[in-house]
């Protein structure tokens, strides 16, 4: 079968309107050629069928090629697919976003290296202000003892008797001799034997053990003898200052009661107001 194509259909329509105005212009020339005499009238029609064709021709060919070019549009816009992808706004927002949240982290990392810094240092000054804490606290109480000491020598001097004559200047060695037998007892406040003793209980046992009687007190001891230059200090002489008092052993030594630290000992005289007295 032949496929009839808009031209093949324009053509046949072409036609027939041809055909149908030759048959319409035919009959009204033959109605004409009847009511003339002259015969030869009636071949005019024919003449009149050929203008009639070709204006019915060209009007469906030009339908034919609009209709044949629309449907050639379609396929064309079906397949145009476009994809939108992120814009350079919404790019540089999600980075920021990156940035603010790495930035929030650090600073919580910081925060938490910090904190634990912060509770290390409190925690060493405290350690040191313990140290330090106790380390002023055995300085007030050997303070506080021997200002008692001193306080209650000065009580006993108003009812003591009065002290034993002084040694000759030989004994001044052997004096010195008993008091280093002391060394290592501990110091006790208040105490006068070998079980533990202050300070000036360690010297009233010392000049006791020459038969030498001496006030209780720190105060009361120095004020049983003479203040001599220390150039002619020599071992077995007192030496004093308030609320402490010791057994000289030459040189810049001395053997005294200190403290619980370093109970009975033979020492450097440290720094202070001292005053070196002879008993006698």
């Amino acid at each position: 079968m032949r496929t009839v194509t808009p031209a093949v259909r324009a053509g046949r329509a072409g036609a027939g309107a041809a055909m149908a105005a030759a048959m319409l212009f035919g009959g009204a020339s033959a109605a004409t050629a009847e009511t003339q005499v002259e015969a030869p009238q009636a071949d005019a029609a024919p003449s009149l069928i050929a203008p009639a064709v070709a204006p019915a021709v060209g009007i469906p060919a030009a339908e034919a090629a609009t209709e044949e070019a629309e449907p050639a549009l379609a396929p064309v816009a079906g397949t145009i697919s476009i994809e939108v992808g992120p814009t350079e706004e919404e790019i540089a927002a999600a980075e920021a976003a990156e940035r603010a949240a790495a930035e929030r982290a650090a600073a919580e990392r910081e925060a938490e290296q910090q904190d634990e810094q912060s509770t290390e240092t409190r925690q060493d000054e405290g350690s040191s202000r313990s140290t330090e804490r106790s380390s002023r606290d055995d300085d007030q109480d050997d303070s506080s003892q021997e200002s008692s000491s001193a306080s209650s020598s000065s009580s006993e001097e108003s009812q003591q008797e009065k002290a034993a004559p002084a040694p000759a200047a030989g004994k001044g060695s052997s004096i010195l001799a008993t008091a280093r037998s002391g060394v290592g007892t501990p110091y006790v406040y208040g105490g006068t034997s070998t079980s533990g003793w202050d300070c000036s209980g360690f010297v009233q046992w010392v000049y006791g053990q020459h038969g030498i009687n001496l006030p209780r007190g720190a105060a009361g001891q120095a004020a049983a003898g003479t203040v001599i230059p220390r150039s002619q200090a020599q071992p077995g002489d007192l030496v004093y200052k308030p609320g402490h008092i010791g057994i000289y052993a030459g040189g810049n030594q001395f053997v005294d009661a200190g403290n619980s630290r370093v109970d009975t000992s033979e020492r450097n005289i440290y720094s202070g107001s001292w005053t070196f007295i002879r008993v006698g």
